[in-house]
């Protein structure tokens, strides 16, 4: 039971729901479709990648979690190093089984797009924990920009799917027009959300990235630095979501959503602006790890406020 229950936090379940969740909501929700068994499938196949993702990393980063959260190791204390190389694979190998499934199920011989998209996306969780983590910024946009493919894919399938049914000409101001334009709109924002939150998680880090001479963004230009970034991402994407919550509004009427929408606005204010500007004005660049923690929990549920108002999308 013990190793059950740290096999879920290994995988990070809170996380993998939520990219199950934005998945289908795009695809009920933004492009109207009803679901499929080949659809099904490819968020199963996601949802083992990104774990597999996980897995590996947490393999990776075996001596720097040593140092940055000490009571919180899996790898090398629940499993041992073997035990995770084999979990990371079987979660990695059966992702893209059901993913060539999924693919082939629904466009048959023209299955490579989206299986290969799957094949890409395994591969740069790879690359991402092995060394491009390290390096500055690079490994922040490969995280920010899976999550958001994350939030594409789903469209992506719709769009493909449509064309080989010869259905796209008919459909093609609604899905090119109005769910691309949604789309978009949650995509940008994913990537955004993700972003931030990297970097909050980075300046939690910075320890132990530090001691190992991993390429942070607080490591290498410093904690008030990180912070100021946080910052304009932070204006920049209360920026994008007002204009966005508008838009919904008055283009489609989707009321709830755009209340939901400046909801997570106003929290990024608090916790994404103020309570960093207050550190740089203060000159607190080295505020304690529990604040960083309660940054990024705080950014977790930003984006799960921003997937839910997927909901109220008719």
């Amino acid at each position: 039971m013990k190793k059950l229950g740290a096999f879920f936090r290994l995988v990070r379940w809170p996380n993998l729901l939520i990219t199950a969740l934005m998945m289908c909501l795009v695809y009920h929700n933004l492009t109207g479709m009803i679901s499929t068994v080949g659809f099904t499938l490819l968020v199963i196949s996601m949802v083992l990648i990104v774990a597999g993702g996980y897995v590996i990393n947490d393999i990776f980063d075996m001596d720097i979690d040593e140092i940055n959260k000490p009571d919180k190791i899996i790898v090398g204390k629940i499993f041992s190093e073997t035990q995770s190389n084999f979990i990371y694979w079987s979660l990695t190998i059966i992702g893209l089984a059901c993913a060539l499934v999924s693919s082939v199920m629904t466009f048959g011989k023209s299955f490579l797009t989206i299986f290969s998209c799957m094949v890409l996306l395994a591969c740069i969780l790879y690359s991402y924990s092995n060394g491009y983590k390290k390096k500055l910024v690079i490994g922040n946009v490969i995280v920010s920009l899976s999550v958001a493919f994350a939030v594409f894919l789903p469209w992506l399938f719709v769009m493909l799917y449509m064309m080989k049914e010869d259905m796209l000409v008919e459909n093609y101001d609604v899905l090119m027009h109005i769910s691309l334009r949604l789309v978009l709109i949650y995509t940008a924002f994913a990537f955004l959300m993700t972003m931030i939150r990297e970097i909050v998680k980075d300046m939690q880090d910075v320890e132990g990235d530090g001691r190992f001479h991993c390429r942070t963004i607080p490591v290498v230009w410093g904690m008030k630095t990180a912070q100021i970034i946080v910052i304009a991402l932070s204006f920049l994407t209360c920026f994008g979501v007002s204009i966005a919550s508008d838009y919904l509004y008055k283009e489609f009427g989707f009321s709830i959503t755009s209340y939901m929408l400046k909801a997570s606005y106003l929290l990024l204010l608090g916790f994404g602006i103020a309570g960093n500007t207050y550190s740089v004005v203060n000159d607190k660049s080295k505020s304690t790890v529990k604040t960083y923690h309660i940054q990024s929990i705080a950014m977790k549920i930003i984006m799960l406020i921003g997937v839910i108002s997927m909901f109220f999308i008719k």
